[in-house]
This record gives structure tokens, C-alpha cells and sequence, in this order.
């Protein structure tokens, strides 16, 4: 059976109001407030066309949901603008949202939004992913406490969402960086995120640009060389191994590959990979692309971001399984 595309897993955003029965206060928090009254309150935005939109109607009330929010209530006379979906802002988020779309035109039925099944998506035979349950749920909830804001505006408009982005970065880098947490600032994090010995670690090889050291040494000089040894070093120390000279293969929370300094060298040489935003930017530039590439298709989409063959099987299994668990568990 062929697999969803990206339109079928992510439906678009549903035209139909919703109420909240018993409505609680919802507002921006950490932990982030989850359920579907958020997403009632992110449909009815989406409805009256609020601007700045509150992005996918997920069921995550992030920093996008609060700031459109904040928007609407400062269009209705007499609204605290606080960002808090209260009694009156709620009142007045629906009966405008109802009185914008009493009803839907005859024979036309609304889209129904629902959660997408990303299990449909794994394969029978896939192996664990490198983190447990409770770990992948630790790592998005750091990284929406931390970058929400940013994550939920980059996938704004697009087949993507939020947890989608976590999921990479569960894959891709926390292993690592969860057990510094306690210990670093989110930004220091982000800039130690300088992983993957491929081509210089024993027993491995690479066929892009570099395929080792000596390689990129050939083309880019002692002093970048060197420069590019001293930050894979800086994080060696901290993961208690000592220094080698070799230069690292992936940058940045989302491992941007070194292999694009060929294409795109100030986010290497200028070391842009210390910038979430910069890696936000790189990240959803090759999903999409990728995106194009597959026809929509998400767990093709997720496997030709990585590469190619068994590996990138195996990759996209792992994301889907975390990104899963963080549906799952919202």
C-alpha cells in the first residue's frame, strides 16, 4: 500500500468552529499547554484570518499562538492584551469566528482535522531509535522551552510542524547534548553541537566532500583547518575524549554537513552553526527542497534529508517513531 503524502498526514487547516466546553484559562507557558481546546482557539483564529497567524493548528500553545492572541485582542475594544484566551477573549474569539461562518455551504463538507498517524508511516522491522521515550519527550520540551517561538514561525505556512523539527534534532544531536543541559546555556549548547568523525574515525568513510582531513586541508589551508580541528576539539573535551586532528563533518543542532561549505561557506567559515536561527533556516531549506523532491511524500521526505540506502531507512524510522512519541505525548 502506498504511503500518505505530506497533504494527507498534515490536512489542511479546518474552516469549521469550534467551541470549548468548560473553557480553562490557555496561555504560554513551559510546559506547554496541549489539548483541543488549544486547537478550538487555533482554528478560530485561523478563521477570522488573524495576522500574525498562529501557525499549524496543532494543539501546542507556543509563542505563534500567544503572539496572534495578543493580536486579535488588540481588534476588540475593551480586551486585555495579555496573550491569556480567557472568559472574555474566548467569548469574543468565537461568537466573531461563528458570526464569520454560521454555516458551511450546502453539500460542501468541512475538512476534519486529526492528528496525523505517523505509526502508519514506520517500518514493521524498525530498529530502536537513540532515545527512549521519556528522553525524546525531555528533548522537545527543551528545545520548544528554548526556540519555540523561532521553530513555530519557520514552519508556518508549510507541510511541517514543530514537533517534526524536534524530531530531527532528537535523531540527530541529542543523544549528546541532553546530558549537558543542567549544566550549559541553551546557546552554548548550540555551539558545541560540532559532531561526526567520518573519514578520519577508524572503520569509517564518506563519499562527499571532504572524505577526510587531509582532503579539506588540500583546499582550505592550515588555518581553517586548524580553526575547524580546535571547535571539534572543544567538543571532544567536553564529551571527556581527548583532542585529534580531525577535521568534523556535522554543524549545528541539525547537523548541516559539511559538505555544503562547497555552496554555502559563510555558515561554516563565519560559524553560523552557533546560531539556532541559522540552523532553523538550513534545516527547513533542505526539507523542503527534499519535500519537492519526494512528491509530498513525508517518510520519503525525512529519508532523502539524510541520503541514501539502508541508513536512511533507518533514519527515517527513527524520526517517526520520536515524532510519534511527541504527538502522542502533547
Amino acid at each position: 500500500m502506498p504511503l500518505p503524502s505530506v497533504a494527507q498526514v498534515f490536512p489542511p487547516p479546518v474552516y469549521k468552529v469550534d467551541t470549548m466546553s468548560e473553557p480553562r484559562d490557555l496561555f504560554y507557558c513551559f510546559p506547554l499547554m496541549r489539548g483541543e481546546d488549544v486547537r478550538a482557539v487555533q482554528k478560530a483564529l485561523t478563521t477570522l484570518g488573524v495576522q500574525p497567524p498562529c501557525g499549524t493548528s496543532d494543539g501546542i500553545f507556543g509563542n505563534a499562538t500567544r503572539l496572534s492572541v495578543e493580536a486579535f485582542q488588540r481588534s476588540v475594544h475593551d480586551l486585555i492584551v495579555d496573550g491569556v484566551v480567557g472568559r472574555l477573549t474566548h467569548d469574543a474569539l468565537f461568537g466573531k469566528a461563528i458570526a464569520a461562518f454560521p454555516e458551511p455551504k450546502t453539500g460542501i463538507a468541512p475538512a476534519q482535522w486529526s492528528s496525523p498517524d505517523v505509526s502508519s508511516l514506520i517500518r514493521s522491522t524498525a530498529s530502536k531509535p537513540p532515545l527512549r521515550r521519556d528522553q525524546a519527550l525531555q528533548c522537545r520540551d527543551w528545545l520548544m522551552q528554548h526556540f519555540g517561538s523561532e521553530i513555530e514561525k519557520a514552519v508556518s505556512g508549510t507541510p511541517f510542524d514543530a514537533l517534526l523539527i524536534c524530531a530531527i534534532a532528537a535523531k540527530e544531536t541529542a543523544p549528546i547534548w541532553l546530558n549537558w543541559i543542567n549544566q550549559m546555556s541553551a546557546d552554548e549548547i548550540v555551539a558545541r553541537c560540532v559532531f561526526d568523525a567520518s573519514g578520519d574515525a577508524p572503520g569509517t568513510s564518506r563519499n562527499a566532500f571532504p572524505a577526510n582531513t587531509a582532503i579539506f586541508r588540500k583546499k582550505y589551508g592550515d588555518q581553517v583547518t586548524a580553526e575547524f580541528i580546535d571547535e571539534a576539539n572543544r567538543t571532544r573535551a567536553l564529551r571527556k575524549m581527548g583532542p585529534k586532528d580531525w577535521v568534523y563533518k556535522g554543524y549545528g543542532i541539525f547537523q548541516y554537513d559539511l559538505q555544503h561549505i562547497l555552496t554555502d561557506p559563510s555558515f561554516f567559515l563565519n560559524k553560523q552553526w552557533r546560531d539556532f536561527p541559522s540552523c532553523l533556516a538550513r534545516v527547513m531549506s533542505e526539507l523542503k527542497l527534499k519535500n519537492q523532491s519526494a512528491s509530498g511524500d513525508l517518510r520519503e521526505t525525512i529519508r532523502l534529508y539524510n541520503g541514501k540506502g539502508e541508513r536512511a531507512q533507518i533514519y527515517a524510522d527513527h524520526v517517526l517513531i520520536m515524532y510519534d512519541w511527541m504527538k502522542k505525548n502533547s
